[in-house]
Parts: structure tokens; sequence; C-alpha cells
């Protein structure tokens, strides 16, 4: 192997829970990560900061800076001086208070490819750039206020079924006729459907499909065919039940933004002889544009088997419109996109750094960790089924980073990392309540059913984001009734006395795990004006699978530690190292192994015992000044007579 890095890989999983990722590689399940394993150093005491969720902890990741310094305290930030209550994603690169290595890079004439990479839009980066808004290719969470909030470019997850189901577009068959250059049996049967577009980014125009099932073989319905119109040219695709279709390519037009252009595929996962049972699935309608930096790179990426997807179709295996098998073929689908994207700009783009971040195990964590961890889990034939889906998501994502890894020249350094871990939902625990107990929250009397408004005008502290509690402060907060000073510490002593004592009725268990002030709290990375007053934190035992959590909390097979495999040149092989390392001593470590500049607002320290010499640059400095002082006595010497 070279003995120094000329290039580097970062390349980012959302949320693995660690020690399991670590098993299945080591057991051969997961042989990409495997083989980084065998020819690199692992350290499984890698830590994030707080909280530990995913826009503050990608930012750390590349800036090297703790949420305080880079300002990305939370997914949600808070604009000093707006109302307590209003808040807004974090995915504006703009926002980032701390120099990012592409940037420091970039000063020395650097080159980087950003994939997917969060909280990256707008950074200006130099060189090529897909995504970054949110977390996939075309999910837009940029300038949406809260988590929950986002946009699919163009929608979401469309079912055409002749079941209802939640959100579904009903289906009802009749008998065909008027179909041009196609042929029918007499028993064909058609319907026409206005399929609902949900999460658009856009106001989407309606559109019109036609579908027709009918009898190859006389022997009942076993072919359907999607279709923009009731002629051979208008056939978007024919299946039979459990297909997918290829790509499909077509335009679609918006009130606001004009036509689109689009790339979809469906799935047909029903279709009954009788003809009584019909469904069929399409993941997105796919926005081929708005993603790429230049917006040129857009046309240049293809793939023959990848959908730039929005959201992967978790809330659609959770309303029983697909199964866990379609469910992973669709997430494979965007893992594939990925993997076509990033090959293509490292094959065809001269690159120095590259960034990559992959969302899949977050978003499954979310949607069944607790069916998964024995703790929590009340079937064990699900438990197993979805253990079994775990791994194939684990699959996908190693085979994306296999395919990327392969284009890294030998002399690249490669980090594979995340941004925290994950563990089950586990009690609910809502910390306005212990405020509102403690008579420090009030809310308005308002009529059963609707959302309880905040009374301004009697409230001292509320609680805000994931992890911040602020002290309504006068003069600083728009309804702000307390008195800076000595009132206003009074009530973060009474805040924090409050959650100390706060014990849940239902589990006997105390919810609070550290509640600290801001100035205190930067022992965690909180602190600065866009911190709260009060940086909290709950106990495993609580809540949902991450983001309130300190870095070190595990319970069941739930671990909030996060992945760091190094693997290059000057690195240990199939090393594992105990230190604790924390996500801000990537970025310091690329720069000593690669001789980059060091982002000006970077903290963190090098992972000197994932080095096979860790002196080696210091004997190689001291290896030049001799040599220097050599040339120096040789050219000073008197001549020679």
């Amino acid at each position: 192997m070279p003995s120094k890095a000329s290039k580097a890989m970062i390349i980012g999983i959302d949320a693995p829970i660690v020690p399991r990722l670590y098993k299945m590689a080591k057991e051969g399940q997961l042989p990409a990560l495997g083989k980084l394993l065998a020819e690199g150093t692992f350290a499984p005491n890698c830590l994030p900061p707080f909280p530990t969720i995913t826009p503050p902890n990608w930012t750390t990741i590349v800036t090297g800076a703790w949420p305080g310094t880079h300002g990305i305290t939370d997914f949600d930030g808070h604009v000093p001086g707006e109302a307590l209550d209003k808040t807004h994603q974090n995915f504006d690169a703009r926002e980032v208070l701390a120099e990012p290595l592409w940037k420091a890079a970039g000063r020395a004439g650097k080159k980087s490819i950003l994939v997917n990479y969060p909280t990256s839009w707008h950074s200006g980066v130099d060189g090529w750039q897909v995504g970054g808004y949110g977390l996939n290719a075309n999910d837009v969470r940029l300038g949406f206020p809260k988590s929950s909030v986002n946009r699919d470019n163009l929608c979401k997850e469309i079912l055409l079924s002749v079941e209802p189901y939640p959100f579904s577009s009903e289906v009802t068959f009749r008998k065909a006729s008027g179909w041009e250059g196609i042929e029918l049996s007499p028993k064909a049967l058609e319907a026409e459907v206005q399929p609902l577009m949900r999460g658009t980014l856009y106001q989407m125009e309606p559109i019109t499909w036609h579908i027709l099932i009918d009898q190859s073989e006389g022997k009942g319905y076993d072919t359907a065919i999607l279709a923009r119109a009731k002629n051979k040219a208008g056939v978007y695709t024919r299946l039979k039940a459990g297909e997918w279709s290829g790509h499909i390519y077509d335009t679609f037009q918006t009130k606001d933004a004009g036509p689109q252009q689009a790339v979809f595929r469906v799935k047909l996962l029903e279709l009954a002889a009788d003809g009584s049972a019909f469904r069929l699935f399409v993941p997105n309608l796919c926005n081929l544009h708005g993603w790429g930096v230049p917006a040129s790179l857009e046309a240049e990426i293809k793939s023959e088997n990848g959908l730039p997807l929005g959201r992967a179709p978790w809330d659609t295996w959770l309303m029983e419109w697909i199964d866990s098998q379609t469910m992973v073929e669709t997430v494979d689908y965007h893992n594939v996109w990925l993997a076509d994207a990033a090959t293509y700009l490292l094959k065809n783009k001269p690159w120095d750094l590259y960034f990559m971040h992959i969302h899949t195990p977050d978003s499954m964590y979310h949607i069944f960790s607790s069916d998964l961890d024995p703790l929590t889990a009340k079937d064990e034939a699900l438990r197993q089924e979805i253990e079994g889906t775990e791994l194939a998501l684990y699959q996908s994502v190693d085979r994306c980073i296999g395919r990327i890894v392969a284009e890294a020249p030998a002399d690249t350094l490669i980090v594979i990392t995340s941004d925290h871990g994950a563990k089950a939902k586990t009690a609910s625990f809502n910390v306005a309540d212990v405020l509102e107990q403690a008579g420090l929250l009030v809310y308005k009397p308002g009529k059963e059913g609707e959302p309880r408004q905040i009374d301004w005008p009697r409230t001292k502290a509320v609680s805000q984001r994931r992890v911040h509690i602020y002290v309504n402060v006068k003069g600083r907060d728009p309804e702000g009734v307390v008195e800076p000073g000595e009132e206003y510490e009074k009530v973060r002593e009474a805040v924090i006395k409050a959650l100390y004592e706060y014990t849940d009725p239902k589990t006997g268990y105390k919810p609070i795990s550290l509640a600290l002030k801001q100035e205190d709290a930067r022992i965690i990375g909180q602190y600065g004006p866009r911190s709260g007053d009060i940086i909290y934190a709950v106990d495993p035992h609580f809540d949902k699978e991450h983001g309130v959590h300190l870095p070190t909390a595990r319970i069941g097979i739930g671990d909030l530690r996060t992945l760091f495999i190094l693997k290059g040149p000057g690195v240990k092989q199939g090393a594992e190292i105990q230190r604790t390392v924390w996500l801000t001593d990537i970025v310091p470590t690329i720069c000593y192994l690669t001789e980059l500049p060091v982002p000006a607002q970077a903290e963190g320290a090098v992972v000197w015992q994932a080095m096979e010499d860790p002196d080696a640059q210091v004997k190689e400095l001291q290896s030049l000044r001799r040599n220097v002082e050599r040339l120096k006595r040789m050219v000073e010497r008197p001549p020679m007579c």
C-alpha cells in the first residue's frame, strides 16, 4: 500500500446499530464492510455529539466542530429573537458557521464530490453535488418548519387498488372498450383513475391513468396494463403479479413550476384470477431535475436500475400497502441509484474528496425497531421476519458501498462512519408535561381535541425541538416575562429541579438522565446562541429511537454509539482500538493523513491509535531537516584550493 493518501472518501451510514452491523460484517454477511474491517481499523467506542440526531452530527463529521461551534444544534433550528415556538429544519448549509472539509480543501485547489450529504445544499462546493437538502435525492426539507414535514419531488408513493387502503386510489373495473392497437379478450376489464398525489413539492396538475386487466391464457386474469392513454403508444408497462416494470419516463405538469420530467417504476402486487383483487404500487414519481450542482450534471447521470427516490416506502409498509420484500426492493432501487451516481462521478470527474450519506438504517429502525428488539417485541414470528428484513436492507447498503469503494485508487483514505445509533421506541415521555406540572408552562383553556395554545404571559419556560428548554426572557423573546439576571437564574434552577425530581408514574423510572445549564452543556457540545437555556437528555427507557438520548446510551439491542472504520495508507490493518473516538476527530485525522488544510473551526484530535506509525510525519520532518543541514554545510563550506 502507498505510504501516503492522495484522496479521501467519507461514506456515512445513517443510524446503524453498530454492534449488529459489526457482527453481520464479521460473519461475512456484509462483504464490503467486512473487507474494510479486515484491511483497516475499527473503533467500537466512537461517539457523536449531542443530540444524537441527523443534521448536527453530519455537520460535525465534515467540520470537525461541535454543534455549539458550527451552529446546527438540533434537527430543527431556532433563530434567536423569534417566537420560542418557531423553528425550521436544519438542512441549509448557509446556516453552518464552521468551514466544512470540502471548503478547506478547495483553498488548496482540491475538488470534491458530494452525494446525498445532509445540510450541504448551498455550500458552494468546488466540484459536483447531488442532493443535500434532505435525506434522499428527491426528499426536500429545506425551508420547511419542524422535522415532521417534508416534500417529495414530485410526489410520494401511489397505490391503485380495488380494496380501499389509507391514502390509496380506489379502482373500479368495468368491461374494456376503445383500446387502440391492443388485442383484448372478451373478458378484458378496464378502469380509469386519477391517482392521489401526496406530499408534493409543487402544485401538481391532475393526471389520469388507465388500467387494463386481461386473461392471456383464458384461465383467469393474469396480466395488467398501465397506460396514460388507451392506445399502444400510451402504454407504460404490461405486468404479471409480482413483477416490476422497467423505468418509465414521462413529463408531469405543475401549476407553479411548469412541466417536470420524472422517472418511476410500478409493481403489480396482486391480481386475483377473478379480478376481485388488484393492487399496483408506485414508489415515487422521481424528478430528474432539481438535485444537481451544477444543474447540467442531472442530464449526465444515468441509472438503468436505480431510482432517485424521495422518502423510501416505510409508511406504506405500515399501512400494509406492500410487504417486506417490496419494501427492500424499493429501498434498493434508491441505493442502486446512489451507487450509479457515485460511480459515474468518480469515473468521469477529477476528484480529491468524496462525501456520501446513505439513510437506510435510520428509516428502518424508526419503523420497526420496537418489533425487532426482544426487549419490546410482542410477536416472535414477526420479530424473526423483521430480523431478515434488517439484514436484507443492510446488504443493500453494503452493495452500494462496495461499488463505490471499488472506484477508489489504492492510495485513497476511506472513512466509514455514522451520525448516531438507534434503539427501540420505549415508554412515552413529554418534557412539557414536567414543566406544566411545575407551573412553569401554562396553556390557555381550549376545546377538547384541539391543539393547546401556550399562555405566554403566564409561561416562564418552554421545551423546544429535541433537547432544549428556553426561559421566556423579557427583552430577548417576543413575549418574554422573566427578567434577565436573578429571576432568570431562579427559573433555570426551578426547571432543573423539576426535571430531576420527576418520576414517571407508569414505569417508576426517572426519565431525565442529565439536565444542564447552557454554559455547562459545553461538555456535550451544546453552547452559544443557538442552544437552549437548559439542555436535557432522556434515559433510554423512554422516548423514540434516537435524538434525546446521550451518545453512550444502550438498552436492549439498541446502542447510540457511532460507526468508525478507517482504512488506507498509514492506517493499521485488522485493528480494533478502544480509545474514545469522537465524530469531531474524523476531519483532523483525514487532514493529517492526506496533508490537507485543516478547516478553520475544527476542534477534534487526530486518532493516533489508528496509525501504523503515529510518529511517521515527525520522523519525515526530522529527516528533511537533517538533509537541509547537510546541504547547508556543504554550501557554506569554503571553496577548496
